[in-house]
């Protein structure tokens, strides 16, 4: 029987030969059929779901968890817009254009000045036409876990809260990538976190923004 670690490399292999190979219609059709397979469980105290407010959200997540995001999204709140921001890597062009499968809009950028305008674009989309925004925290480059202050400033620039969602899958494949990648099986068990909303003064001081980090950190990891 094959270990986990070569069935992880193969499928590493295997991601990277459908990015090349499959267009994003294709490649977005088949997280739909194997996200409708998993049965949800969705923890959501403050009823964010239920009843989203009328502004803007900082959706945030941890990076290995973007495979059911979109689909996630999308069946939850139907109504909403979202851009999303991705790195300009290679992974990060296909992502944006399966985004767009889903009507999300990516906002591309990794280097430092690329980053400063996406973060722009992003706070212009929420703030002028009504979009949430996504970002990892951990992401594009890691480490995995660890969340950067970036989305912290985005929440102060934009006045948006950030509200952190995570999920816990009963049955996965974790790859070898810095990310920790999650894949489902089909049919498993996926338990959802929703909330709370954090809100991000703008006089934020240098010492609350370390403690705020650590509360979103953990907020991620249920």
């Amino acid at each position: 029987m094959a270990s986990i670690s070569s069935i992880s490399s193969l499928i590493t292999e295997t991601r990277k030969w459908m990015r090349g190979s499959f267009s994003p219609a294709v490649a977005s059709a088949f997280i739909r059929s194997w996200a409708c397979t998993i049965s949800y469980d969705l923890h959501d105290p403050i009823g964010i779901v239920d009843s989203p407010p009328s502004t803007p959200l900082i959706f945030s997540f941890w990076h290995n968890r973007i495979l059911l995001m979109p689909y996630l999204y999308r069946k939850h709140f139907p109504k909403r817009k979202l851009i999303a921001l991705v790195s300009s890597s290679n992974d990060g062009k296909f992502l944006s254009r399966l985004l767009g499968e889903f009507n999300l809009i990516p906002a591309a950028g990794s280097s430092s000045k690329k980053g400063v305008s996406a973060f722009k674009t992003a706070i212009q989309a929420a703030k002028k036409k009504g979009y949430d925004i996504a970002v990892t925290p951990d992401g594009p480059r890691g480490p995995c876990y660890t969340f950067q202050e970036g989305v912290i400033h985005l929440s102060r620039l934009s006045g948006f809260p950030i509200i952190p969602v995570s999920y816990q899958l009963e049955k996965k494949i974790e790859l070898r990538s810095w990310d920790r990648f999650q894949i489902p099986f089909p049919f498993t068990q996926c338990t959802i976190f929703v909330g709370p909303l954090f809100t991000v003064p703008k006089n934020i001081s240098d010492h609350e923004i370390t403690l705020l980090k650590k509360e979103l950190s953990k907020a991620l990891s249920r």
